[in-house]
């Protein structure tokens, strides 16, 4: 499985004030060493909603906050034959 790296939102605005001086989004994407559909992707959602900023999230929202991941962590550690519906159990009467 590929790992997706996304670009920061500085280099994003310096490709998009580029293709603003009018150069090409082949040329764009040469300079940065970044493939043209990219370039192109962000060329066009900078058309559209005006922002060269990258939305974040989208994604559905966590149930357990940072703590809660590491008691569920330790007690799975503690107790490896445990199953998950006892670490969940005990994760409950834990945080109340």
């Amino acid at each position: 499985m590929a790992r997706r790296n996304h670009l920061d939102d500085f280099t994003r605005g310096r490709m998009i004030g580029k293709l603003e001086e009018g150069r090409t989004v082949t040329s764009v994407s040469a300079e940065f060493g970044i493939n043209k559909s990219v370039v192109s992707r962000a060329w066009k959602t900078f058309q559209t909603t005006g922002t060269s900023v990258r939305k974040v999230g989208g994604g559905r929202s966590r149930t357990t906050t940072a703590g809660d991941d590491r008691c569920i962590i330790l007690q799975a550690k503690r107790g490896r034959r445990q199953s998950a519906s006892v670490i969940a159990q005990q994760l409950s009467t834990a945080a109340g």
